[in-house]
């Protein structure tokens, strides 16, 4: 399963004792995840959130890889299921020529 997630920095709750350290451990993290190939992509999105996606085999795997995350606790994330857009297109394809059959009364 692939999984958008957006992570930004919470706004308000602990801050990180040393945020140098911290984006360190980030980057080596997110780098080893692309490398084994957990993460798709990874990208900084202007001014102040990151995204990626991510691979997990469930939703409990995700909330797993989430909760590794380095900074996990000074940041929140927001997650969206991803679905190929070819299946969404064929299926769609399939609803739509089913509705327009004559329904037989």
């Amino acid at each position: 399963m692939k999984f958008l997630i957006f992570a930004k920095d919470r706004q308000s709750g602990p801050q990180p004792p040393d945020p140098v350290a911290l984006n360190r451990a980030v980057r080596d993290w997110v780098g080893a995840r692309l490398a084994d190939g957990t993460m798709d992509c990874a990208y900084y999105v202007l001014p102040k959130m990151g995204m990626c996606i991510l691979n997990a085999d469930s939703h409990e795997a995700l909330l797993t890889r989430l909760r590794e995350w380095p900074s996990f606790p000074y940041q929140e994330f927001e997650v969206h299921m991803l679905a190929d857009v070819r299946h969404g297109i064929d299926n769609n394809f399939e609803r739509l020529k089913k509705a327009a059959e004559p329904q037989d009364t």
